[in-house]
C-alpha cells in the first residue's frame, strides 16, 4: 500500500518521470509491475480531474467579479470554448501525449465544459491507453540495457537506465510531433548551409588562426590601429555620421545626425528634410549600429518622431531606392600607394512570390529558402502574415542589406573592374587614416557600377567589417573561410604598420570598456526592423 501510494503521488510532481521511473523499479524488482502500472495510472487520473474541477469551481467563484465575466465573456475567449468542446476527445488525448499542455489545456475544459462527465470520461480512456504504455516500455528497455551498465552498485545502472530512457522518450516525441519534426528537418538542414551557422560556431576556427597572429605580431590590439581616422580603429563604438562626414560628400548618401537631446517635431523633421533636400521614404536608423539594427525605412512624418522617442543618437539619410546594393570590401597597406578591392558582395533582396490561395506565414515557411529565417521574416511582417497576396504578386519581405534581416549574400567579384577599383581607392584616400573596411553601396546598374559611376555611399565600416561574400550559398566552406582568415591577415598587417609608423593603439582596459559599452548599447535596439507599411 505504501508503493502504491508513493507512486501515485509522485504523479502530481512528474507523471512522465514517474511512469519511466516506476517502470525501471519494477524490472529491477524493486515494485510489482501491476501495482506501478495502476498507481501511475490512478495517479494520473486524479491529477486530471484536480485540474479539471480547479478550473470549474475557480470559475463559479471568479464570475462574481465583473472584471473577470468580461474577459471569460469575451469574443476571443469564447471561440476558444467552442472549438474546445467541440474536440474534446481529441484535445485530451493529444494532451496526454504532448507534456505541458495538460495543466492549461485541463483548467481551461473545466472553465468551459457544461457537463462533467465528458472529461472525466475521455481523461480516463486517455490514462489507460498512455500510462501501461509508458509503464511496459520502460520495463521492458530497462531489461534490454541491463546488459550493457553492469555495477556492483545497483543505483548506478538505474540511474542511467532512467535518463536514457527519458532521452529517447522525448527523441520519440519530437519525431512524432508535426512542428517538432518540422522544426528539427529545419535544424538538420542548417547544419550543412555555414551562412546559417550560429555566430559562436562559425568564428570557433578563428580563434585559434587569430592566436597565431597575435603571436606572429607578438600582439592583438595592433588591430585598433588598422584605421587611425575612426575610433578605436573600428572595432565598436564608432559613428556612422563622423565616419560619413569624412568621405567626399558627392558620393556618399545625403545625411544628418540627430541628437537625442531635442523634442522632435513635424516641422523640424520637414526642415530637416528640406535642408537634405530629400523626400519620403526616408532612413533613420543609429548612429551605432551594425548589421542592419535599429534601420528603419521611414514614409512619414508620425513615424520619424515615434522612432526618434528611442532617444539615441541617429542619423537621418537619404533613401537610395537602387534597386541594387552591395558591400565593397577595401584595403590599402600603408606603405603601398594603392588600394585593393578584396571582396564584392552582391546583396540580393528577398521577394515572396504569391499564389492567391496562401498567406504570408504559409508562403514564407514552406519556401525553400525562406523557411530557415521564417522567425526573422515573421518579425518583419508582424500583423501582415495572415494576408494572401494574389497571383503573382511579388512581395517585399525586407528592404535592409543585412543578411540577419532575411537578405541572401552572393559573391560579386564579376562586378570588380580597374575603373571601380580606381574610384573606390580615390574616395578611400580622401578619408585620412582609412586603410581598411567595407563600403556598403546602392547603384542603379550593373554597368554603371562597373565603370565607377553612379553609386552612393550609404555606411563605412571598419575593423570589424567582414568581407560578407563568404556568405555566399554556393560557397564550399573552404572558400568561405580562406576569405575570412584572409581579411584578418591582412587587417593584423595594416594595424601592425601604422602602429610602427607610431599610431596609438588602445590600452586592453579601454578595449574591454568599448566592448563592454558597445554591448550593452545593443541591448537597447531591436536586430530586426518590421515594416510598418502595407505590403
Amino acid at each position: 500500500m505504501v508503493d502504491f501510494l508513493l507512486l501515485a503521488g509522485s504523479t502530481f510532481i512528474s507523471e512522465d518521470l514517474t511512469c519511466i521511473t516506476g517502470g525501471i523499479l519494477a524490472k529491477e524488482g524493486k515494485f510489482n509491475l501491476s501495482i506501478v502500472i495502476l498507481a501511475c495510472t490512478v495517479g494520473i487520473y486524479l491529477g486530471d480531474a484536480i485540474l479539471f474541477f480547479t478550473g470549474r469551481y475557480c470559475h463559479k467563484f471568479l464570475l462574481s467579479f465583473s472584471r473577470w465575466q468580461s474577459v471569460i465573456n469575451s469574443e476571443f475567449i469564447r471561440s476558444y470554448q467552442t472549438r474546445l468542446n467541440q474536440n474534446l476527445g481529441f484535445t485530451i488525448f493529444l494532451c496526454r501525449f504532448l507534456p505541458g499542455t495538460r495543466l492549461p489545456i485541463y483548467v481551461f475544459a473545466g472553465i468551459s465544459s457544461k457537463k462533467i462527465s465528458p472529461f472525466l470520461i475521455y481523461s480516463l480512456l486517455a490514462s489507460l491507453l498512455w500510462t501501461p504504455t509508458l509503464v511496459l516500455s520502460s520495463f521492458y528497455f530497462g531489461k534490454a540495457i541491463e546488459n550493457l551498465f553492469f555495477s556492483e552498485s545497483v543505483y548506478f545502472p538505474i540511474l542511467i537506465s532512467v535518463l536514457s530512457f527519458y532521452i529517447i522518450y522525448r527523441l520519440f516525441f519530437l519525431i512524432l510531433i508535426k512542428d517538432k519534426r518540422n522544426e528539427l528537418v529545419l535544424f538538420l538542414k542548417k547544419t550543412i548551409r555555414l551562412e546559417f551557422w550560429p555566430s559562436w560556431v562559425f568564428y570557433f576556427p578563428l580563434v585559434p588562426y587569430a592566436g597565431l597572429l597575435t603571436i606572429r605580431y607578438l600582439g592583438f590590439r595592433y588591430i585598433t590601429a588598422s584605421n587611425p581616422g575612426i575610433f578605436a580603429g573600428g572595432i565598436a563604438g564608432e559613428s556612422k555620421s563622423d565616419i560619413l562626414a569624412n568621405l567626399p560628400i558627392d558620393s556618399i548618401s545625403k545625411f544628418k545626425l540627430l541628437s537625442p537631446n531635442i523634442n522632435y517635431t513635424e516641422d523640424l523633421i520637414l526642415q530637416y528634410m528640406k535642408d537634405l533636400q530629400v523626400r519620403f521614404p526616408i532612413i533613420i536608423k543609429p548612429d551605432m549600429g551594425e548589421r542592419g539594427a535599429g534601420v528603419h525605412l521611414v514614409h512619414s512624418v508620425s513615424e520619424a518622431i515615434e522612432i526618434l522617442k528611442n532617444k539615441v543618437p541617429c542619423i537621418l539619410q537619404e533613401y537610395h531606392a537602387g534597386p541594387w546594393e552591395a558591400g565593397i570590401f577595401y584595403y590599402r597597406f600603408p606603405n603601398e600607394p594603392k588600394g585593393h578591392i578584396l571582396s564584392i558582395t552582391d546583396k540580393v533582396f528577398p521577394v515572396l512570390l504569391g499564389d492567391g490561395k496562401k498567406n504570408l506565414r504559409d508562403l514564407i515557411t514552406e519556401h525553400k529558402r525562406f523557411q530557415f529565417q521564417k522567425n526573422t521574416y515573421f518579425q518583419i511582417l508582424s500583423g501582415s502574415l495572415d494576408r494572401i497576396p494574389a497571383l503573382g504578386e511579388k512581395v517585399k519581405l525586407g528592404f535592409a542589406g543585412n543578411h540577419i534581416q532575411g537578405c541572401m549574400f552572393k559573391d560579386g567579384s564579376g562586378l570588380i573592374t580597374d575603373a571601380l577599383e580606381q574610384k573606390i581607392d580615390e574616395i578611400s584616400k580622401e578619408f585620412k587614416g582609412f586603410y581598411f573596411g567595407r563600403y556598403d553601396i546602392r547603384y542603379s546598374t550593373k554597368e554603371s557600377l562597373k565603370q565607377g559611376k553612379d553609386f552612393k555611399i550609404i555606411e563605412l565600416n571598419g575593423a570589424m567589417s567582414e568581407s560578407t561574400n563568404l556568405y555566399d550559398p554556393d560557397f564550399s566552406i573552404i572558400q568561405s573561410y580562406r576569405y575570412l582568415f584572409k581579411q584578418w591577415a591582412i587587417l593584423f598587417k595594416i594595424g601592425y604598420q601604422n602602429y610602427k609608423s607610431g599610431n596609438p593603439i588602445v590600452s586592453w582596459h579601454e578595449l574591454y570598456l568599448i566592448l563592454k559599452n558597445h554591448a550593452r548599447y545593443k541591448k537597447g535596439i531591436n536586430p530586426v526592423t518590421r515594416l510598418t507599411v502595407p505590403i
